[in-house]
């Protein structure tokens, strides 16, 4: 029944997200995941929702940045280095951390890796200048105010060897800035599809790295020359798109395809690309709520729950997780993999997947407001 489920038109499973009738909600075989990891907990009462992986201190290891600490490697040692208020806490709201994104670059090119964050309430884009201090603060610098934004993450919108260019989330408009030369250049996209969430991929197959919405796509032609093409392909539904959305050949038909979450309701889903412009939207996972981020890492989205992305959202309540999934091409199904559930561990804003510890093995770096945690691959 279940596997029937799976391929009934979008249509007729529609209302389970959007209802919680979970006993006929879409489930993928789920199995332990194939990956072995052990967790450890960098911070048990951090409430910030994103983090990064970068080499603070220059002794060539990676350490983690959450909020206002950097966490030095490989004993996890907390140094704070600067303030991130709070705002929309109350009686009835667990409110948010003013960094909604920890983006590790080196913006003013001295050598070391500096901070960018974005803010929704002040719908800031700002960075902070590592001045190699364990005691003072690091300096506050404001990049641009282009709306609020969910999160802001990297895109390589200018070839594949792009690791600067950061493209932020602002309901209002699709916009992204470049890193040149210790400024920040920024580039108007248009304002067609903007809305919650985005992400970037390589959509028809051109070497080069488009951008999606929650309505379409846009094209890109040359995105240092701001020359794109809008094409109003698809819906997402539900509209509450998650933030990064993976894109490639999943089934191996020669076209790539788009996996999406809701980030506020229930539902992992997948674009079918039909090729002239047809997508089919199919479900993966109805069983659980809030895929507010995504990660691509070779054949393998990893997600996991938000914890209180808002309060009160569908599922807000229901058991944390942590995941994978990969498309299994000769069964034509999604399949699941656990990494951690029913524990204080989710997801936030942000998802780190990559080597932290350089053993060749993928760790996870898992931040959210239940938590700050790390999974090291065995």
């Amino acid at each position: 029944m279940k596997l029937l489920l799976h391929y009934l038109p979008l249509c007729l499973i529609a209302l389970t997200a959007g209802t919680q009738q979970k006993n006929v909600a879409v489930v993928p075989p789920t199995q332990p995941s194939k990956l072995k990891f052990e967790k450890i907990v960098i911070n048990a009462r951090s409430d910030f929702e994103a983090a990064g992986a970068a080499d603070i201190n220059g002794d060539s290891k990676l350490d983690v940045v959450s909020g206002d600490t950097w966490y030095e490697a490989p004993r996890w040692t907390p140094h704070t280095f600067r303030e991130i208020g709070v705002w929309g806490r109350g009686p009835d709201s667990s409110g948010y951390r003013a960094s909604f994104a920890e983006l590790p670059v080196d913006v003013n090119g001295d050598g070391k890796r500096d901070i960018v964050s974005s803010d929704y309430a002040s719908a800031e884009l700002f960075w902070h200048e590592n001045n190699g201090s364990l005691t003072e603060n690091w300096p506050r610098h404001s990049i641009a105010k282009p709306g609020s934004a969910e999160t802001t993450v990297f895109a390589p919108l200018l070839g594949k060897d792009d690791k600067t260019s950061i493209l932020p989330n602002c309901g209002g408009q699709v916009v992204w800035y470049e890193l040149r030369a210790g400024q920040w250049i920024e580039h108007k996209v248009g304002n067609q599809g903007a809305g919650h969430g985005i992400g970037f991929g390589d959509v028809n197959r051109d070497s080069k790295c488009d951008l999606i919405t929650p309505s379409g796509w846009w094209e890109n032609l040359d995105a240092r020359n701001d020359k794109w093409i809008w094409h109003a392909e698809f819906a997402c539904k539900p509209g509450d798109l998650g933030i990064s959305t993976p894109v490639y050949d999943f089934d191996g038909d020669g076209k790539n395809d788009i996996v999406f979450g809701s980030g506020h309701n229930f539902g992992l889903y997948w674009l079918h690309n039909l090729g002239g412009g047809k997508w089919e939207q199919l479900p993966i996972d109805l069983s659980a709520s809030q895929f507010h981020t995504l990660v691509l890492v070779g054949d393998k989205v990893f997600t996991g729950k938000r914890y209180k992305a808002h309060d009160h959202d569908p599922g807000a309540e229901e058991p944390l997780g942590l995941y994978y999934y990969q498309f299994d091409k000769k069964k034509k199904t999604w399949q699941k993999f656990v990494i951690d559930s029913g524990t204080q561990t989710g997801t936030g804003l942000q998802i780190v997947v990559q080597d932290i510890n350089r053993d060749r093995k993928l760790d996870i770096i898992a931040p959210g407001k239940s938590g700050l945690y790390l999974f090291l691959g065995k």
